[in-house]
């Protein structure tokens, strides 16, 4: 009866001490491919990879900015929100940038080191009235770009064409390395790059 006793005590115990091993390593594992209540996501944009490094100087300012004479020299060293500006959906450009307007004062004391950026390929300008909203956004910069620069992002980034509502993320060396479709959730860039200002030291 004793021994009976002992044999089972050793089971329990070996039992134990499996239990100790596994369930933090499934729990681990559980948390990584369910991320939920309990799990930390991890981004939500569309991670480019490997990042696509460009030159500053492919951001050519635009004339006459009355209203918006910040000079680009001010995104360089940034996180830039880019904002690509096409004619297909001009309600979509006008909401996305709406929207990251509203998020900008979000980052607190990190604001200097965000900025939002408007482009468009220098043969396709805006509409004038487009233009002037643009022009009225007090924290957006204006940069026109090459269409091979613009033709560059549907081919290697987006993979389809571009289409107006689309963001960009470009960190403080000049690598484009994540996006976001049309329609998507500001909160989600919100998230994003509230994470990347956390764990990095540039910008």
């Amino acid at each position: 009866m004793a021994e009976q006793k002992e044999r089972r005590s050793g089971m329990w115990t070996v039992l134990l001490i499996f239990l100790i091993g596994a369930v933090p390593f499934f729990g681990a594992w559980y948390l990584v491919e369910h991320p939920g209540i309990w799990g930390t996501q991890g981004n939500r944009g569309r991670l480019i990879q490997p990042p696509v490094p460009v030159e500053y100087d492919l951001f050519h300012s635009i004339g006459g900015q009355t209203a918006n004479e910040r000079s680009l020299t001010q995104i360089r060293g940034r996180w830039v929100i880019i904002h690509p500006v096409v004619e297909d959906n001009l309600e979509a450009c006008r909401k996305t940038l709406e929207d990251t307007r509203r998020l900008h004062p979000l980052f607190s004391k990190d604001i200097p080191r965000v900025r939002r950026l408007a482009i468009w390929s220098d043969d396709t300008a805006p509409s004038a009235e487009l233009l002037q909203g643009l022009l009225n956004d007090r924290d957006l910069y204006l940069a026109q770009v090459d269409r091979s620069f613009y033709d560059r992002l549907s081919r290697t980034i987006i993979k389809a064409p571009l289409r107006c509502g689309q963001v960009i993320i470009m960190d403080p060396l000049g690598n484009m390395m994540m996006w976001y479709d049309a329609r998507f959730d500001p909160f989600d860039l919100y998230h994003d790059l509230k994470r990347l200002l956390r764990a990095s030291q540039i910008g």
